[in-house]
């Protein structure tokens, strides 16, 4: 992967800014640092221009316009790129996204993530590996179950046997319940009169009353969790660093984590900006979830903003995932009218964070939850006026219409997950068969004229993919292939809008990103094909060829790479299968007939995201035919690599096709 790096600190980006607006900064004089030309650039401007060519100096863009405008900024020192015709849009935003609790989830905890855990005894299996490798004593914290095969919840009775010795604690997917073992509820106290916490639920059997070790919402699952051994700072700011370059990859320039809790995950992603290795923007909201967290917060943070992170305020979780949503009418799931907030306190906590200025977002998914936070907000408001607070509600997924309109009365955004939708919208349907027509309502948001910006919710949904997120939003199906409610699909240019400047906005930097405007960050991402004029079919056949964070390039496939494997008529590289994978995988190509017959002297090799080799696999002549090679996650060396993102390349001189694989240790 190619990286030219250009940093600019905070003082440096509002200097240049007044440079550039009040000095004609800009004209022919200035030598770009980067530049490219003939290209297909959405611009997201207000009037959603397309244009040629972009120039960049000092991580912002310095000009916009025609091959023609750009062409006196450019000097020797330029790097200038020929993107003939590749699509560029603004630097895809994640709105919510969880950046750092997945580079725990890959380093730090036992991964138990589809498709390679799907069933109890695969879990069991995983917990038993981890606890031969460590004392007794030390904990084990699994992360990832999600609608397991066996149709049920691992119990503290499916753990005990190979845990005896050791305090066990599970995360689902989406971190709202879990499972403990005996020795973890034993430390707890947690007993068969234990009351269940506020706006938590101990799992009990219904005949015996003995918790079962399930248990629902953070408040009972952090009465286990908040037992282990405190987190470190060292080992997060590495789990930052992974983590961001499979963001990179999946042409993410920047994400919003609006569920950081506590204060060293908090000072995890500050130090990592300090140390000059946050590579995509970041902006944080710290959480509260008890009243002794407001204290806590207000004495060791202050809000501030920065050109690669950014903390302007806190995050409530009003419900949990479907099975424990606040809603109105009764679902199938252990609760539907349990909040885990009290009404009263959070209002006065809500009141208390507004009057200090500061933006705040709310987990919502039951319509409930979601009237919950609009009182609380709109009594906030009441108490003291701020003009544009800009608070978020996060996931909305259920909401009355007469939720929609006090949203936008109140200028509230709402924060949306539409890839969801394929991944985990037949799981909704389970929850809420009466709901389900409502769920994420993106036109009749946008029609009742709410703020709308778009992110993945990764990890706690299967993937990060913002192609994933466009095709949620328009086409709206399952992965069983069930549409649900195609009243409410939008179109590409809404969604684009929405996951760039929605997005921005609801981060309060819709004035430095979001758009390819002059005075704002050069991020940018660089697709294979136009996402203006591609069939919604075509959004997961789309390849992010190349990502650029102020300035700074970061190239997966390669600019001419990739044009000439739209003219390729030599070899075809297939996706590996499986993946992700665990122990090994397969790489298929095809070596096409061409006049003369002649071998092709091909090199297969594996590379990773920083581009370098891991592993030839294969380097020979070959002659047209199909062929198949094997990849195990070794190494040159033979040495087990950890999980990540992996390139496959294929190459015949110059000339190269690229794959992306990833390998779940």
């Amino acid at each position: 992967m190619m990286k030219r790096k250009t940093r600019i600190t905070h003082m440096q980006f509002s200097g240049l800014l007044i440079c550039f607006l009040f000095s004609g900064w800009g004209m022919a004089q200035t030598t770009a640092d980067l530049v490219l030309i003939k290209g297909n650039i959405i611009t997201i401007n207000p009037n959603d221009d397309v244009m040629e060519a972009v120039a960049v100096k000092d991580s912002i863009f310095i000009k916009v316009g025609s091959n023609q405008d750009v062409q006196p900024f450019i000097g020797t020192g330029t790097e200038v790129i020929d993107l003939d015709g590749l699509t560029v849009t603004p630097g895809m935003i994640d709105a919510h996204s969880h950046l750092m609790y997945y580079g725990q989830a890959e380093n730090d905890y036992v991964n138990l993530r589809p498709p390679e855990v799907t069933t109890i005894a695969e879990i069991i299996a995983k917990i038993e590996e981890r606890i031969a490798q460590i004392d007794s004593g030390d904990w084990v914290i699994g992360d990832g179950f999600y609608r397991l095969e066996d149709g049920r919840l691992p119990t503290r009775y499916d753990l005990d046997p190979v845990s005896p010795n050791n305090p066990v604690i599970l995360n689902s997917m989406g971190g709202h319940f879990g499972t403990s073992n005996s020795y973890g509820l034993n430390l707890a106290g947690i007993t068969d009169t234990t009351p269940n916490p506020p706006g938590g639920i101990i799992e009990r059997d219904s005949v015996t009353g003995i918790p079962t070790g399930v248990l629902y919402n953070h408040p009972a699952m952090d009465m286990v969790r908040l037992l282990a051994p405190p987190l470190e700072l060292e080992p997060l700011v590495n789990d930052v660093k992974y983590a961001q370059e499979v963001y990179l990859a999946e042409g993410i320039t920047s994400f919003g984590d609006v569920n950081t809790r506590g204060l060293t995950r908090f000072g995890a992603y500050a130090q990592t900006a300090i140390n000059s290795e946050l590579k995509i923007r970041c902006f944080m909201h710290y959480t509260i979830e008890r009243t002794s967290d407001v204290s806590l917060c207000l004495e060791n943070t202050e809000l501030f903003r920065y050109p690669m992170i950014a903390y302007t305020g806190n995050k409530f979780l009003l419900d949990g995932q479907p099975p424990t949503s606040y809603t109105y009418d009764p679902h199938p799931g252990p609760s539907w009218n349990l909040s885990t907030w009290n009404a009263d306190t959070l209002k006065m906590v809500v009141k208390q964070l507004h009057r200090l200025g500061r933006q705040l977002s709310f987990h919502v998914m039951g319509d409930h939850a979601i009237d919950l936070a609009l009182d609380a907000i709109a009594e906030a408001q009441q108490d003291t006026l701020i003009v544009d607070s800009r608070h978020r509600l996060e996931h909305v997924m259920v909401p009355l219409g007469t939720s929609l309109i006090r949203m936008k009365n109140m200028g509230v955004v709402a924060c949306m997950q539409p890839g969801a939708i394929y991944s985990c919208g037949d799981f909704y349907r389970l929850y809420w068969p009466d709901q389900i027509q409502r769920l994420m309502p993106l036109r009749s948001m946008i029609d009742a004229g709410v703020k709308v910006s778009l992110g993945s919710d990764f990890p706690t949904v299967l993937s990060l993919d913002p192609r994933l997120t466009l095709w949620g939003a328009l086409v709206r199906k399952t992965s069983s292939g069930v549409l649900i409610n195609a009243n409410e699909r939008i179109t590409m240019k809404e969604a684009l809008y929405a996951h760039t400047m929605g997005s921005a906005y609801a981060q309060f930097e819709e004035d430095v990103k979001g758009s390819i405007e002059e005075g704002k960050y050069a991020d940018m991402t660089i697709w294979s094909k136009d996402l203006y004029t591609i069939d919604p079919t075509e959004l997961l056949t789309t390849d992010v060829v190349m990502t650029i964070v102020g300035g700074t390039v970061y190239d997966f496939l390669g600019i001419e790479n990739s044009m000439w494997n739209k003219k390729n008529s030599l070899f075809q590289l297939h996706q590996n299968s499986p993946n992700p994978f665990t122990h090994e995988t397969d790489i298929s190509f095809e070596v096409f007939e061409s006049e003369t017959n002649e071998p092709v002297f091909l090199k297969l090799g594996v590379y990773n995201l920083k581009g370098d080799l891991v592993k030839i696999i294969m380097e020979k002549k070959l002659i047209p035919g199909n062929y198949v090679y094997s990849w195990d996650g070794t190494d040159h060396s033979g040495n087990r690599l950890t999980s990540a993102m992996y390139l496959v390349k294929l190459t015949s001189g110059l000339h190269a096709q690229v794959k992306k694989m990833v390998l779940i240790d």
